[in-house]
Protein backbone atom coordinates (compact mmCIF):
# COMPACT_ATOMS: atom_id res chain seq x y z
CA UNK A 1 0.00 0.00 0.00
CA UNK A 2 2.59 2.84 1.01
CA UNK A 3 4.54 1.77 -2.78
CA UNK A 4 1.53 2.20 -4.56
CA UNK A 5 0.64 5.35 -2.57
CA UNK A 6 4.66 6.45 -3.10
CA UNK A 7 3.81 5.66 -6.95
CA UNK A 8 0.95 7.82 -7.07
CA UNK A 9 3.07 10.70 -5.41
CA UNK A 10 5.56 10.44 -7.70
CA UNK A 11 3.13 10.75 -10.53
CA UNK A 12 1.55 13.48 -9.46
CA UNK A 13 5.00 15.31 -9.00
CA UNK A 14 6.04 14.48 -12.40
CA UNK A 15 2.62 15.90 -13.22
CA UNK A 16 3.27 19.29 -11.66
CA UNK A 17 6.48 19.72 -12.66
CA UNK A 18 5.07 19.55 -16.70
CA UNK A 19 1.84 22.06 -15.65
CA UNK A 20 4.01 24.95 -17.99
CA UNK A 21 4.37 22.22 -20.77
CA UNK A 22 0.73 21.02 -20.20
CA UNK A 23 -0.49 24.82 -20.47
CA UNK A 24 2.02 25.46 -23.97
CA UNK A 25 -0.11 22.29 -25.46
CA UNK A 26 -3.50 23.34 -24.67
CA UNK A 27 -2.97 26.64 -26.86
CA UNK A 28 -2.41 23.97 -29.42
CA UNK A 29 -4.78 21.62 -30.92
CA UNK A 30 -5.68 18.49 -28.62
CA UNK A 31 -6.82 16.22 -31.83
CA UNK A 32 -7.33 16.74 -35.13
CA UNK A 33 -11.26 15.87 -35.02
CA UNK A 34 -12.99 16.43 -38.41
CA UNK A 35 -17.33 17.43 -38.50
CA UNK A 36 -18.36 15.84 -41.60
CA UNK A 37 -21.46 16.40 -42.63
CA UNK A 38 -22.88 13.19 -45.05
CA UNK A 39 -25.01 13.77 -48.15
CA UNK A 40 -27.97 12.25 -46.48
CA UNK A 41 -27.26 14.93 -43.52
CA UNK A 42 -25.61 12.25 -41.06
CA UNK A 43 -22.90 14.00 -38.94
CA UNK A 44 -20.07 12.48 -36.99
CA UNK A 45 -16.91 13.43 -36.12
CA UNK A 46 -13.26 11.88 -36.80
CA UNK A 47 -9.96 11.75 -36.11
CA UNK A 48 -7.81 10.16 -39.24
CA UNK A 49 -5.37 7.84 -38.26
CA UNK A 50 -3.03 6.28 -40.79
CA UNK A 51 -0.73 4.77 -38.71
CA UNK A 52 -2.22 1.33 -37.49
CA UNK A 53 -5.08 -0.49 -39.86
CA UNK A 54 -7.90 -0.10 -37.97
CA UNK A 55 -11.36 1.35 -37.87
CA UNK A 56 -13.30 2.12 -35.21
CA UNK A 57 -16.73 3.17 -35.34
CA UNK A 58 -19.07 4.14 -31.83
CA UNK A 59 -22.32 5.68 -32.14
CA UNK A 60 -25.11 6.37 -30.21
CA UNK A 61 -29.15 7.12 -30.24
CA UNK A 62 -29.78 9.68 -27.91
CA UNK A 63 -32.79 9.33 -25.59
CA UNK A 64 -33.64 5.68 -26.97
CA UNK A 65 -31.99 4.18 -23.91
CA UNK A 66 -33.71 1.78 -21.38
CA UNK A 67 -35.79 5.34 -19.53
CA UNK A 68 -38.22 4.09 -22.53
CA UNK A 69 -38.90 0.47 -21.54
CA UNK A 70 -42.19 -0.01 -20.25
CA UNK A 71 -42.54 -0.74 -17.02
CA UNK A 72 -44.04 -4.56 -17.80
CA UNK A 73 -41.09 -4.75 -20.02
CA UNK A 74 -38.04 -3.83 -18.16
CA UNK A 75 -34.95 -5.14 -20.25
CA UNK A 76 -36.18 -4.45 -23.34
CA UNK A 77 -33.83 -2.40 -24.50
CA UNK A 78 -31.08 -4.47 -22.63
CA UNK A 79 -32.47 -7.79 -24.70
CA UNK A 80 -32.46 -5.78 -28.09
CA UNK A 81 -28.90 -5.21 -27.45
CA UNK A 82 -28.06 -8.24 -27.06
CA UNK A 83 -29.68 -9.77 -30.06
CA UNK A 84 -29.35 -7.39 -32.59
CA UNK A 85 -25.83 -9.19 -33.48
CA UNK A 86 -27.39 -12.33 -33.09
CA UNK A 87 -27.73 -12.83 -36.79
CA UNK A 88 -29.30 -10.46 -39.52
CA UNK A 89 -30.26 -11.09 -43.07
CA UNK A 90 -29.70 -14.82 -44.23
CA UNK A 91 -27.68 -15.10 -41.71
CA UNK A 92 -28.61 -17.22 -38.38
CA UNK A 93 -26.80 -16.21 -34.88
CA UNK A 94 -23.94 -19.12 -35.47
CA UNK A 95 -23.17 -18.04 -39.32
CA UNK A 96 -23.12 -14.39 -38.17
CA UNK A 97 -20.67 -14.73 -35.41
CA UNK A 98 -18.70 -17.11 -37.48
CA UNK A 99 -18.37 -13.89 -40.12
CA UNK A 100 -17.22 -12.00 -37.21
CA UNK A 101 -15.28 -13.97 -35.43
CA UNK A 102 -13.16 -15.30 -38.89
CA UNK A 103 -12.49 -11.93 -39.96
CA UNK A 104 -11.35 -10.72 -36.35
CA UNK A 105 -14.32 -7.90 -36.62
CA UNK A 106 -15.63 -6.76 -33.33
CA UNK A 107 -19.34 -5.74 -33.21
CA UNK A 108 -21.62 -4.88 -30.18
CA UNK A 109 -24.20 -3.14 -29.19
CA UNK A 110 -25.61 -1.65 -25.42
CA UNK A 111 -27.53 0.73 -23.74
CA UNK A 112 -27.48 2.59 -20.90
CA UNK A 113 -30.68 4.58 -18.79
CA UNK A 114 -30.18 7.49 -21.73
CA UNK A 115 -28.81 6.11 -25.08
CA UNK A 116 -28.45 3.05 -26.68
CA UNK A 117 -25.11 2.61 -28.41
CA UNK A 118 -23.22 0.46 -30.93
CA UNK A 119 -19.59 -0.07 -31.66
CA UNK A 120 -17.55 -1.38 -34.57
CA UNK A 121 -13.55 -2.27 -34.49
CA UNK A 122 -12.35 -3.96 -37.94
CA UNK A 123 -8.78 -4.24 -39.33
CA UNK A 124 -8.87 -2.06 -42.64
CA UNK A 125 -8.48 -5.35 -44.57
CA UNK A 126 -11.71 -6.72 -43.75
CA UNK A 127 -13.24 -3.12 -43.75
CA UNK A 128 -16.16 -4.14 -46.49
CA UNK A 129 -17.20 -6.92 -44.61
CA UNK A 130 -17.31 -5.35 -40.82
CA UNK A 131 -19.78 -2.21 -42.64
CA UNK A 132 -21.69 -5.23 -44.58
CA UNK A 133 -22.59 -6.94 -41.28
CA UNK A 134 -23.08 -4.01 -39.31
CA UNK A 135 -25.94 -2.98 -42.19
CA UNK A 136 -26.99 -6.07 -41.75
CA UNK A 137 -27.48 -6.18 -38.28
CA UNK A 138 -28.86 -2.60 -38.39
CA UNK A 139 -31.33 -3.18 -40.70
CA UNK A 140 -32.37 -6.41 -41.06
CA UNK A 141 -31.77 -8.10 -37.70
CA UNK A 142 -33.60 -11.69 -37.41
CA UNK A 143 -34.61 -11.73 -33.58
CA UNK A 144 -34.74 -15.44 -33.93
CA UNK A 145 -36.54 -17.68 -31.31
CA UNK A 146 -33.52 -19.61 -30.14
CA UNK A 147 -31.33 -16.56 -30.07
CA UNK A 148 -34.42 -14.56 -27.74
CA UNK A 149 -34.48 -17.40 -25.61
CA UNK A 150 -30.35 -17.73 -24.98
CA UNK A 151 -29.83 -13.90 -24.36
CA UNK A 152 -33.41 -13.66 -21.64
CA UNK A 153 -31.87 -17.06 -19.77
CA UNK A 154 -28.26 -15.41 -19.94
CA UNK A 155 -30.11 -12.07 -18.26
CA UNK A 156 -32.40 -14.64 -16.05
CA UNK A 157 -29.04 -16.03 -14.54
CA UNK A 158 -27.08 -12.43 -14.33
CA UNK A 159 -29.90 -11.27 -11.94
CA UNK A 160 -30.27 -14.81 -10.01
CA UNK A 161 -26.41 -14.44 -8.90
CA UNK A 162 -26.53 -10.52 -8.37
CA UNK A 163 -29.16 -10.76 -5.92
CA UNK A 164 -26.64 -12.39 -3.38
CA UNK A 165 -23.94 -9.47 -3.98
CA UNK A 166 -24.40 -6.58 -1.57
CA UNK A 167 -23.20 -3.79 -3.71
CA UNK A 168 -25.72 -4.87 -6.64
CA UNK A 169 -28.65 -4.70 -4.04
CA UNK A 170 -27.77 -1.30 -2.90
CA UNK A 171 -27.55 -0.03 -6.09
CA UNK A 172 -30.78 -1.38 -6.76
CA UNK A 173 -32.09 -0.27 -3.65
CA UNK A 174 -30.46 3.19 -4.73
CA UNK A 175 -31.60 3.54 -8.11
CA UNK A 176 -34.84 2.82 -6.81
CA UNK A 177 -35.00 5.75 -3.69
CA UNK A 178 -33.35 8.36 -5.70
CA UNK A 179 -35.18 8.24 -8.82
CA UNK A 180 -38.51 7.23 -7.54
CA UNK A 181 -41.16 7.99 -9.22
CA UNK A 182 -39.06 8.24 -12.95
CA UNK A 183 -38.31 5.71 -15.26
CA UNK A 184 -34.70 5.55 -14.06
CA UNK A 185 -35.51 3.80 -10.90
CA UNK A 186 -36.94 0.62 -13.21
CA UNK A 187 -34.24 -2.00 -13.91
CA UNK A 188 -32.53 -1.60 -17.09
CA UNK A 189 -31.52 -5.34 -17.07
CA UNK A 190 -34.66 -6.49 -16.57
CA UNK A 191 -36.43 -8.30 -14.03
CA UNK A 192 -37.05 -12.34 -13.82
CA UNK A 193 -41.15 -11.41 -14.96
CA UNK A 194 -40.43 -8.89 -17.47
CA UNK A 195 -37.28 -10.39 -19.84
CA UNK A 196 -40.51 -13.51 -20.26
CA UNK A 197 -42.46 -10.98 -21.38
CA UNK A 198 -40.75 -9.74 -24.02
CA UNK A 199 -40.91 -11.30 -27.22
CA UNK A 200 -39.70 -10.62 -30.70
CA UNK A 201 -42.58 -8.59 -31.97
CA UNK A 202 -41.98 -6.20 -28.92
CA UNK A 203 -37.92 -6.65 -30.40
CA UNK A 204 -39.12 -5.07 -33.45
CA UNK A 205 -40.86 -2.73 -32.15
CA UNK A 206 -38.26 -1.34 -29.76
CA UNK A 207 -35.44 -1.85 -33.28
CA UNK A 208 -37.91 0.97 -35.03
CA UNK A 209 -37.28 3.31 -32.13
CA UNK A 210 -33.68 3.85 -33.29
CA UNK A 211 -33.98 6.96 -35.72
CA UNK A 212 -31.25 8.73 -37.42
CA UNK A 213 -32.77 12.09 -35.93
CA UNK A 214 -30.90 10.27 -32.19
CA UNK A 215 -27.56 9.27 -34.16
CA UNK A 216 -24.45 10.59 -32.47
CA UNK A 217 -21.35 9.15 -34.64
CA UNK A 218 -17.45 8.82 -33.71
CA UNK A 219 -15.09 7.18 -36.21
CA UNK A 220 -11.31 7.38 -35.64
CA UNK A 221 -8.65 5.24 -37.53
CA UNK A 222 -7.55 4.37 -40.84
CA UNK A 223 -10.50 6.17 -43.33
CA UNK A 224 -10.57 9.53 -44.82
CA UNK A 225 -13.57 11.68 -44.71
CA UNK A 226 -15.05 11.38 -47.76
CA UNK A 227 -14.63 7.51 -47.82
CA UNK A 228 -16.48 7.79 -44.43
CA UNK A 229 -19.40 9.72 -45.44
CA UNK A 230 -20.17 7.22 -47.97
CA UNK A 231 -19.82 4.43 -45.79
CA UNK A 232 -22.26 6.29 -43.12
CA UNK A 233 -25.09 6.82 -45.68
CA UNK A 234 -25.04 2.97 -46.24
CA UNK A 235 -24.73 1.74 -43.28
CA UNK A 236 -27.62 3.85 -41.21
CA UNK A 237 -29.84 4.84 -44.48
CA UNK A 238 -32.29 2.31 -43.48
CA UNK A 239 -33.27 3.66 -40.16
CA UNK A 240 -36.31 5.88 -39.78
CA UNK A 241 -36.50 9.43 -39.09
CA UNK A 242 -38.50 10.21 -35.63
CA UNK A 243 -38.66 13.33 -33.82
CA UNK A 244 -38.04 13.00 -29.97
CA UNK A 245 -39.80 14.88 -26.75
CA UNK A 246 -37.73 17.44 -24.89
CA UNK A 247 -35.52 16.41 -22.01
CA UNK A 248 -37.61 17.62 -18.77
CA UNK A 249 -35.69 17.89 -15.53
CA UNK A 250 -36.17 15.61 -12.64
CA UNK A 251 -34.68 16.36 -9.14
CA UNK A 252 -33.60 13.39 -6.94
CA UNK A 253 -36.19 12.00 -4.38
CA UNK A 254 -36.02 11.35 -0.42
CA UNK A 255 -33.21 13.54 0.57
CA UNK A 256 -32.81 13.48 3.67
CA UNK A 257 -33.51 9.17 4.03
CA UNK A 258 -31.33 6.94 5.25
CA UNK A 259 -32.22 3.41 4.22
CA UNK A 260 -31.38 0.21 5.54
CA UNK A 261 -31.27 -3.02 4.28
CA UNK A 262 -29.99 -5.88 6.91
CA UNK A 263 -28.12 -8.77 5.69
CA UNK A 264 -25.92 -11.02 7.46
CA UNK A 265 -22.79 -10.03 6.42
CA UNK A 266 -19.67 -8.21 8.51
CA UNK A 267 -19.36 -5.29 6.08
CA UNK A 268 -21.63 -2.65 5.73
CA UNK A 269 -22.10 -1.55 1.95
CA UNK A 270 -22.63 2.73 2.32
CA UNK A 271 -24.04 4.33 -1.20
CA UNK A 272 -25.08 7.65 -0.66
CA UNK A 273 -26.39 10.45 -3.12
CA UNK A 274 -27.19 14.14 -3.82
CA UNK A 275 -27.54 16.55 -5.83
CA UNK A 276 -24.58 16.90 -8.69
CA UNK A 277 -23.47 19.71 -11.14
CA UNK A 278 -24.59 20.15 -14.62
CA UNK A 279 -22.39 20.64 -17.94
CA UNK A 280 -23.36 23.53 -18.49
CA UNK A 281 -22.85 25.20 -15.26
CA UNK A 282 -20.30 27.95 -14.56
CA UNK A 283 -18.92 26.08 -11.33
CA UNK A 284 -18.42 23.00 -13.40
CA UNK A 285 -14.55 22.73 -13.55
CA UNK A 286 -14.62 23.99 -10.32
CA UNK A 287 -16.50 21.68 -8.89
CA UNK A 288 -14.32 18.66 -11.00
CA UNK A 289 -10.94 20.00 -8.95
CA UNK A 290 -13.45 19.83 -5.46
CA UNK A 291 -14.50 16.19 -6.43
CA UNK A 292 -11.19 14.99 -6.84
CA UNK A 293 -9.66 16.58 -3.81
CA UNK A 294 -12.40 14.89 -1.89
CA UNK A 295 -12.16 11.48 -2.91
CA UNK A 296 -12.17 10.78 -6.83
CA UNK A 297 -8.52 10.62 -6.88
CA UNK A 298 -8.30 7.58 -4.91
CA UNK A 299 -5.28 7.57 -2.69
CA UNK A 300 -4.61 10.54 -1.77
CA UNK A 301 -8.19 12.07 -1.92
CA UNK A 302 -9.17 13.40 0.90
CA UNK A 303 -12.35 10.64 2.18
CA UNK A 304 -9.09 7.76 1.28
CA UNK A 305 -6.60 9.48 3.42
CA UNK A 306 -9.44 10.05 6.41
CA UNK A 307 -11.19 6.97 6.20
CA UNK A 308 -8.93 4.16 5.31
CA UNK A 309 -4.93 5.80 5.72
CA UNK A 310 -5.36 7.32 9.59
CA UNK A 311 -8.46 4.93 10.49
CA UNK A 312 -8.00 2.01 8.89
CA UNK A 313 -12.11 1.90 8.66
CA UNK A 314 -12.34 0.45 4.37
CA UNK A 315 -10.45 -0.35 1.70
CA UNK A 316 -11.49 2.33 -0.52
CA UNK A 317 -13.99 4.72 -0.37
CA UNK A 318 -15.06 7.36 -3.23
CA UNK A 319 -16.84 10.03 -4.58
CA UNK A 320 -17.78 10.90 -7.88
CA UNK A 321 -20.46 12.76 -10.32
CA UNK A 322 -22.76 10.72 -12.67
CA UNK A 323 -24.45 12.73 -15.86
CA UNK A 324 -28.02 11.85 -16.89
CA UNK A 325 -29.82 13.63 -19.25
CA UNK A 326 -32.36 14.41 -17.24
CA UNK A 327 -31.12 14.73 -13.53
CA UNK A 328 -27.24 15.03 -12.28
CA UNK A 329 -25.62 13.28 -8.90
CA UNK A 330 -22.84 13.40 -6.62
CA UNK A 331 -21.86 9.94 -5.30
CA UNK A 332 -20.33 8.72 -2.13
CA UNK A 333 -19.44 4.73 -2.27
CA UNK A 334 -18.00 2.81 0.18
CA UNK A 335 -18.39 -0.41 3.41
CA UNK A 336 -17.03 -0.96 6.42
CA UNK A 337 -17.05 -3.03 9.29
CA UNK A 338 -20.38 -3.11 10.61
CA UNK A 339 -19.91 -1.75 13.99
CA UNK A 340 -17.72 1.39 12.63
CA UNK A 341 -20.64 2.01 10.13
CA UNK A 342 -21.57 5.18 12.22
CA UNK A 343 -18.03 6.51 12.70
CA UNK A 344 -17.89 6.10 8.72
CA UNK A 345 -20.99 8.11 8.07
CA UNK A 346 -19.94 10.81 10.95
CA UNK A 347 -16.89 11.14 8.67
CA UNK A 348 -18.04 11.78 5.11
CA UNK A 349 -20.33 14.59 7.34
CA UNK A 350 -17.17 15.89 8.48
CA UNK A 351 -15.35 16.08 5.47
CA UNK A 352 -18.16 17.37 3.39
CA UNK A 353 -18.01 20.40 6.36
CA UNK A 354 -14.43 20.91 5.77
CA UNK A 355 -14.14 21.43 2.37
CA UNK A 356 -17.23 24.08 2.42
CA UNK A 357 -15.80 26.05 5.51
CA UNK A 358 -12.04 26.36 4.77
CA UNK A 359 -10.21 26.44 1.66
CA UNK A 360 -7.88 23.45 0.04
CA UNK A 361 -4.45 23.90 0.18
CA UNK A 362 -2.44 25.52 -2.77
CA UNK A 363 -0.46 22.10 -2.99
CA UNK A 364 -3.93 19.61 -2.99
CA UNK A 365 -5.38 22.36 -6.16
CA UNK A 366 -2.22 22.27 -7.97
CA UNK A 367 -1.32 18.49 -7.77
CA UNK A 368 -5.38 18.06 -8.57
CA UNK A 369 -4.42 20.78 -11.57
CA UNK A 370 -1.66 18.24 -12.49
CA UNK A 371 -3.06 14.80 -12.30
CA UNK A 372 -6.53 16.10 -14.57
CA UNK A 373 -4.50 18.35 -17.46
CA UNK A 374 -2.15 15.60 -17.41
CA UNK A 375 -4.00 12.36 -17.36
CA UNK A 376 -6.08 12.90 -20.81
CA UNK A 377 -3.58 12.33 -23.02
CA UNK A 378 -2.62 9.24 -21.02
CA UNK A 379 -5.78 7.92 -21.50
CA UNK A 380 -6.14 8.60 -25.18
CA UNK A 381 -4.01 5.51 -26.75
CA UNK A 382 -5.92 3.75 -28.86
CA UNK A 383 -8.68 4.21 -31.82
CA UNK A 384 -11.45 2.99 -29.18
CA UNK A 385 -10.26 5.15 -26.68
CA UNK A 386 -10.34 8.77 -28.83
CA UNK A 387 -13.31 7.28 -30.17
CA UNK A 388 -15.03 6.87 -26.65
CA UNK A 389 -13.80 10.27 -26.40
CA UNK A 390 -15.61 11.50 -29.21
CA UNK A 391 -18.80 10.30 -28.74
CA UNK A 392 -19.34 11.48 -25.00
CA UNK A 393 -18.34 15.13 -26.34
CA UNK A 394 -21.06 14.46 -28.42
CA UNK A 395 -23.42 13.43 -26.24
CA UNK A 396 -22.91 15.98 -23.65
CA UNK A 397 -23.27 19.26 -26.47
CA UNK A 398 -19.77 19.81 -26.09
CA UNK A 399 -17.99 21.84 -28.77
CA UNK A 400 -15.31 20.09 -31.26
CA UNK A 401 -12.74 22.25 -29.84
CA UNK A 402 -13.84 21.48 -26.45
CA UNK A 403 -10.45 19.66 -25.82
CA UNK A 404 -8.16 22.21 -26.86
CA UNK A 405 -9.52 24.65 -24.15
CA UNK A 406 -10.19 22.04 -20.95
CA UNK A 407 -7.02 22.40 -19.50
CA UNK A 408 -6.69 26.27 -19.53
CA UNK A 409 -10.14 25.97 -18.05
CA UNK A 410 -9.07 23.68 -15.22
CA UNK A 411 -6.07 25.98 -14.41
CA UNK A 412 -8.40 28.59 -14.26
CA UNK A 413 -9.80 27.40 -11.22
CA UNK A 414 -8.96 28.95 -7.59
CA UNK A 415 -9.15 28.18 -3.78
CA UNK A 416 -11.96 30.18 -3.37
CA UNK A 417 -13.88 28.80 -6.36
CA UNK A 418 -13.42 25.24 -5.11
CA UNK A 419 -14.71 26.72 -1.39
CA UNK A 420 -17.63 28.64 -3.56
CA UNK A 421 -18.72 25.48 -5.21
CA UNK A 422 -19.08 23.44 -2.14
CA UNK A 423 -20.45 25.88 -0.37
CA UNK A 424 -23.21 25.78 -2.48
CA UNK A 425 -23.22 21.88 -4.19
CA UNK A 426 -22.22 19.61 -1.14
CA UNK A 427 -24.88 19.49 1.36
CA UNK A 428 -25.33 16.83 3.52
CA UNK A 429 -28.96 16.97 4.91
CA UNK A 430 -29.66 16.56 0.68
CA UNK A 431 -28.05 12.33 1.12
CA UNK A 432 -30.14 9.96 0.21
CA UNK A 433 -28.14 7.22 2.36
CA UNK A 434 -28.65 3.53 1.39
CA UNK A 435 -27.45 1.11 3.93
CA UNK A 436 -26.54 -3.07 3.42
CA UNK A 437 -25.75 -4.97 5.66
CA UNK A 438 -25.64 -5.20 9.77
CA UNK A 439 -24.51 -1.82 11.20
CA UNK A 440 -24.34 -0.80 14.86
CA UNK A 441 -25.75 2.40 16.19
CA UNK A 442 -27.37 3.61 13.40
CA UNK A 443 -30.43 5.63 13.99
CA UNK A 444 -33.72 6.51 12.13
CA UNK A 445 -33.31 4.25 9.43
CA UNK A 446 -36.50 3.45 6.84
CA UNK A 447 -36.27 -0.65 6.83
CA UNK A 448 -36.43 -2.07 3.35
CA UNK A 449 -37.23 -5.84 3.18
CA UNK A 450 -37.50 -6.43 -0.28
CA UNK A 451 -35.88 -5.85 -3.62
CA UNK A 452 -37.78 -3.88 -5.95
CA UNK A 453 -38.22 -4.11 -9.56
CA UNK A 454 -36.18 -7.85 -9.48
CA UNK A 455 -38.83 -10.52 -9.47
Amino acid sequence: MRVFTFLCFIFVITLSTSHDVFAREAKQKFLDIQSIKTEQGLHAWLVEDHSVPIISIKFAFRGTGSKNDPSDQQGLMRLLSNTLDEGAGDLDSQAFQKQLEDHSISLTFGNTRDHFTGQLKTLTKYKDKAFNLMKLALSSPRFDQDAIQRMRDGNKSRIRSSQSNPRWIAARLQNDRIFEGHPYSLNSGGTLSSLDAITADDLRRAHQTLSRDDLIIAVTGDINAEALSAVLDDLFASLPKKERADIKESPLQNAGKTYLYEKDIPQTVILISQPGVKREDPDYYAAQVMNFILGESGFGSRLMEEAREKRGLTYGIYSYFRDYAETDVMHVSTSTRNESAAEMLSLIHDEWSKIRDKTVSDKELKDAQAYLVGSLPLSLTSTDSIANILLSLQLDHLPIDYLDTRSEKINAVTQDDIQNVAKRLLNPDAFTTILVGKPDNIKDTISLTTLPNVE
